[in-house]
């Protein structure tokens, strides 16, 4: 049987939700090989905070009346200069001319579309794309900063929303012919 939890105002509210924490945490793991052997397999790249656009996604969706979103895909960001906000959205930060510098055709294929962020069924407040890494094949050579997930599917879509995004705690330098799979696993934990 549950407790009943009485809300006298909003201070007593705010004191009751320093007590019951809920966390959400973006994680990131890369493999990169080139000419069919791996480079790194299963590097842990860090964590991260889910951006607030990420965070009202999940309520939204989760608690909220609004429709799941139909998939979500999985990108890649080659700008050095970029650190991940809680304030970052699709609109301000993918795109050509976002704030990450989100790679585009020139840089890998697929071509025109990010790969699909396909996952299993959440377990233990973790969902993941483990079974089903989103892969890139480089097709130039750069310096691959970080990851991110987005419910747009084009990889210039501003549009939609931006679940995750991690900045690499040490950036990929890639070439042509190069395959990056990324996992980002996403975590809620209740505290």
């Amino acid at each position: 049987m549950s407790k009943r939890i009485e809300i006298y105002n909003m201070d007593h509210l705010r004191e009751l939700a320093k007590e019951h924490t809920l966390t959400a945490i973006g994680e990131v793991w890369i493999d990169h090989k080139r000419n069919g052997e791996y480079l790194c397999k299963d590097q842990y790249m860090g964590h991260n905070l889910i951006p607030t656009e990420g965070l009202n996604a999940l309520l939204d969706i989760g608690v909220g009346a609004t429709a799941k979103e139909t998939a979500w895909y999985c990108g890649i960001f080659k700008g050095s200069a970029y650190t991940p906000g809680a304030t970052n959205t699709a609109a301000t930060t993918l795109g050509v001319g976002g704030l990450a510098t989100e790679c585009q055709d020139a840089d890998y294929t697929p071509a025109t579309n990010r790969p699909a962020y396909t996952i299993v069924a959440a377990s233990g407040g973790v969902i993941t794309n483990t079974a089903s890494k989103a892969e890139f094949t480089i097709a130039a050579s750069i310096n691959v900063y970080g990851a991110f997930i987005a419910s747009s599917q084009a990889k210039t879509a501003t549009t939609g929303k931006l679940l995750a995004v991690k900045k690499f705690d040490a950036y990929r330098a890639v070439i042509a012919t190069d395959v990056l799979s990324v996992v980002y696993q996403i975590s809620m934990v209740s505290a």
